[in-house]
């Protein structure tokens, strides 16, 4: 569970079962402090690390030795509200001795069998608000 609690402006806090922080900001002409991630753009992050830590923990266990991981995520949005993404590009990039079609495997298992993040995205589940 996720427990979000305003600070000031429209800045909020999150806070996870394990009572790890993270600020949660807006931009000053809206009435945030730019301070911290934009939310929309968690999503992004969500996405960029389940399929990250995949792949290394898939890479490592065929025995590959990563020097290093990069994912980078470009999302573009709507001009109009609600201002979803529309399109979301990722790029991976690995550097170390490893196997290329480890690789490309790792890639494929993230994306069709363990990111939940990216399954989430793909089919979105029923959302119940509560007020």
């Amino acid at each position: 569970m996720i427990r979000l609690t305003m600070k000031k402006g429209l800045q909020f806090i999150a806070t996870d079962d394990h009572n790890h922080t993270m600020v949660i900001d807006a931009v000053k002409d809206v009435g945030g402090f730019d301070e911290g991630f934009h939310s929309i753009d968690l999503l992004l992050v969500s996405l960029a690390t389940c399929m990250g830590m995949d792949m290394v923990s898939i890479l490592k266990k065929k025995g590959g030795k990563i020097d290093a991981f990069e994912v980078t995520v470009d999302g573009k949005r709507a001009l109009e509200h609600p201002k979803r993404y529309e399109k979301i590009t990722m790029t991976f990039r690995c550097t170390g001795d490893y196997r290329r079609e480890d690789l490309l495997r790792a890639h494929e298992l993230s994306r069709d069998k363990y990111c939940g993040a990216y399954a989430t995205l793909q089919n979105p589940p029923d959302i119940e608000c509560i007020v």
